[in-house]
């Protein structure tokens, strides 16, 4: 059944709400105390944006090799080595650079993307690895 909630932002908002009457209702109920969707995706927005420009400015002292790619996949791997090495920044007990500088010269948009998801120990290790074929043959630097 359809059902016109007037949301705690105030922007009424259409639902499909199914099952008993007494679980449509609480649902309903607890739907008032939420923001519609709009509200609810403009405010995550802003968060996100809040967040990368807070990891921007955690790396602004870097020399960052500019990413290889696509448009899209370089958009992406910005975001995701800016959070990286902010974390990675904020957790190194001491400001050397040694710790982070491997990551500074990987330049692979796509490399950024596979390795998203790693621990900020297996990234570095990863990043290490990738550094050191690309010093020994630049060419190289894509497939590691």
């Amino acid at each position: 059944m359809e059902y016109h909630i007037a949301h705690a932002c105030g922007h009424e908002q259409a639902h499909y709400l199914s099952g008993f009457a007494s679980q449509m209702d609480r649902k309903a109920a607890w739907l008032k105390t939420t923001k519609c969707k709009s509200c609810f995706v403009a405010e995550k927005r802003t968060e996100q944006a809040d967040a990368a420009a807070g990891d921007s400015a955690a790396i602004a002292h870097l020399v960052l090799s500019p990413l290889i790619g696509s448009d899209r996949q370089i958009a992406w791997a910005s975001t995701i080595r800016a959070k990286r090495l902010s974390t990675i920044i904020a957790a190194a007990p001491s400001d050397d650079p040694a710790d982070h500088h491997v990551c500074c010269i990987i330049s692979d948009a796509k490399w950024w993307i596979d390795h998203r998801e790693l621990s900020d120990a297996d990234l570095l290790a990863r990043a290490a690895v990738k550094a050191s074929a690309y010093e020994a043959k630049p060419q190289t630097m894509a497939t590691v």
